[in-house]
């Protein structure tokens, strides 16, 4: 079994396996059925918000939407040789996210990125980089504003959502590949399990962050520490109310 989720009216979960099948399971009963067999594996899958999608991701280089209701489906992109390792809905917006890793001609892993569509046209709107190694996983924040992805180069990187042609915030002090993430329901922390028997939570709200570090310092920012910093498109004020 290489992904499972939960329908969003709990009446049972989904799971793929490299035996290429999807299945539904009632999580009460324990009874489980096949929805679909297909010609290649997935290895991540994600649900849409109102149950009537899954989108599926294959190692094959297949992007996937199987349509829940008579359970057929459909290939949005075929990227091989590379692979597609991730995939993510946004919760409010027809937007999906697919992490990739890219090969050389010997077919070794070089780098990877995050492509994200819009579901109304199928094209492709952005695509992120920064990844040295393939996405092994994606999420969007429950409260559809913040994005990351997570990487088998130990890396960890987070962008806001409409906004990710600015640098994304990067976390790369991991002592091994990422293998999962996930957002708290509040949006406030991102959590990360990694290969090294390690999980680590990051706040995602500024305010959080300031209550962490402002007990910390002995001063605000000087007014040329700010132009330096922060710019002088925001007017200068205090960074701690407490200093």
């Amino acid at each position: 079994v290489s992904d499972i989720k939960f329908l969003p009216d709990n009446s049972g979960f989904i799971s793929v396996s490299t035996d290429r099948t999807i299945r539904l399971t009632n999580a009460e009963t324990g009874e489980s059925k096949k929805l679909l067999s297909l010609p290649f594996a997935l290895k991540s899958i994600s649900i849409s918000n109102d149950g009537s999608q899954l989108a599926g991701a294959s190692p094959s280089g297949y992007l996937v939407i199987v349509n829940l209701k008579d359970y057929t489906y459909m290939t949005l992109r075929n990227e091989a040789p590379d692979r597609i390792l991730s995939v993510a809905f946004h919760p409010t917006k027809p937007l999906l996210a697919y992490g990739t890793e890219i090969v050389n001609e010997k077919g070794l892993p070089i780098k990877g990125s995050v492509k994200i569509i819009d579901l109304t046209s199928n094209k492709e709107t952005k695509e992120l980089t920064g990844h040295n190694a393939g996405v092994s996983s994606i999420e969007f924040s429950p409260n559809g504003l913040l994005i990351a992805s997570a990487g088998l180069d130990r890396k960890l990187q987070m962008w806001v959502v409409d906004k990710e042609e600015d640098l994304p915030v990067v976390m790369d002090n991991n002592n091994g590949n990422i293998w999962d993430i996930g957002f708290s329901a509040n949006s406030s922390y991102l959590i990360a399990s990694c290969n090294a028997g390690e999980i680590r939570i990051w706040p995602t709200d500024p305010k959080i962050l300031a209550d962490q570090i402002c007990p910390k310092l002995k001063r605000n920012l000087s007014p040329d520490e700010w132009l330096k910093y922060v710019g002088n498109d925001i007017e200068y004020e205090a960074t701690c109310n407490n200093n």
